[in-house]
């Protein structure tokens, strides 16, 4: 907790709520603000409280302040000891067939508290939770207060069961639709949705007296709450109102006591009206637009890229090319000049009469 105040307050058993919330591991940090706060007072808080001190007269600063003081206490809660986790339920279907004896160090975890309503599977060498499960509605929830990553847990990513203790938290966490002894329908009739349960053990007998309620949301996102009322054995029943079209998304859950006997998660759709189903393509008013724009009625989506083709024209330059053409042809050209026509007739001439002599 951080305490910000100038101090100039009426004075009470601090000592005494502070030492109660040192007990339920609840630290105080004081900030002193301005320049007439009651510096020794705030200090004392935070001395009885195991917090820390601050002192600004600067409010801009209060930021950082929180900040630093965020930082620093969650550095707190780090517990970097070398520790090989404790098993509380080994029949719990997220530890089962895993040699936990064999399982590796973890270097650290993140110390946290258990929730009332959660379910311990391991704990660490200081009895801190390690790994918590609980329900929240008709979900579940999973914390690992430790890492999967070369930190805490790098000799964990060598453990022959690493794969199959997190496929089986997974596959733990990721509910399916329906659960338990109990089968779900929904319906819908003159704009009302009706949930109909039906509960049979695995014996073939009625489930009854259970208390048993469905959330409702609608299109609009709004949520409902509807209780489900037993109107024979085994079977429970509830309406509620449907009356716009969209999806319905509806989660049912039956529990006896504290228990959960089962849950489903259901849709309903709620289709347009049929008038508007069958109106299909009006071909007619197509045609008539067509007809007073000067288009066509094309046949196939193929037909849009075969009509109306125009011609495209692009201008392009020449004169580099001649240019560079004339500046090629410049060099032989002057070579002719300097060499003239008839020393080069010679030259192809000598050859010849070589030849003959040769020849004879």
């Amino acid at each position: 907790m951080i305490f910000l105040s100038d101090g100039q307050m009426t004075r009470g058993d601090f000592i005494g709520l502070l030492s109660r919330m040192s007990k339920d591991k609840i630290t105080v940090s004081t900030i002193a603000i301005g320049t007439d706060a009651d510096v020794q007072l705030m200090r004392d808080i935070a001395k009885w409280g195991k917090g820390r001190f601050y002192y600004t007269e600067d409010q801009q600063t209060l930021p950082r302040i929180f900040a630093l003081e965020t930082q620093l206490a969650s550095k707190a809660a780090l517990v970097e000891q070398p520790f090989r986790p404790g098993v509380t339920a080994p029949g719990h279907e997220v530890l089962q067939d895993i040699d936990w004896k064999a399982v590796p160090p973890l270097g650290g975890y993140v110390a946290t508290t258990l929730k009332s309503t959660a379910d311990l599977l391991l704990l660490t060498h200081q009895e801190d939770p390690l790994l918590a499960t609980w329900r929240y509605g008709l979900g579940r929830a999973a914390a690992f207060t430790s890492d999967a990553k070369a930190k805490w847990g790098v000799l964990w990513l060598r453990w022959r069961d690493f794969n199959k203790f997190w496929a089986q938290l997974a596959r733990w966490t990721l509910k399916s639709g329906s659960r338990g002894d109990t089968v779900a329908s929904v319906s819908r009739q003159n704009g009302v949705g009706e949930v109909t349960v039906e509960a049979v053990d695995g014996k073939g007998e009625f489930i009854n007296f259970l208390d048993a309620e469905v959330g409702v949301v609608t299109p609009g996102r709004q949520r409902t709450v509807v209780a489900l009322e037993q109107v024979a054995p085994g079977r429970y029943r509830g309406r509620f109102p449907a009356p716009q079209e969209g999806v319905y998304l509806v989660g049912v859950s039956e529990r006896r006591g504290a228990s959960m006997v089962g849950s489903h998660l259901a849709g309903l759709v709620v289709p347009y009206a049929p008038e508007l189903r069958e109106l299909g393509v009006d071909e007619t008013l197509l045609r008539e637009v067509s007809e007073l724009t000067g288009g066509d009625a094309l046949g196939t989506p193929r037909d849009a890229f075969l009509r109306a083709r125009r011609q495209s024209r692009v201008a392009v330059d020449l004169w580099p090319w001649m240019l560079g053409f004339v500046a090629v042809m410049l060099l032989p050209e002057i070579g002719l000049r300097r060499v003239g026509p008839g020393t080069l007739a010679g030259i192809f001439r000598r050859p010849r009469r070589r030849r003959g002599e040769t020849g004879r």
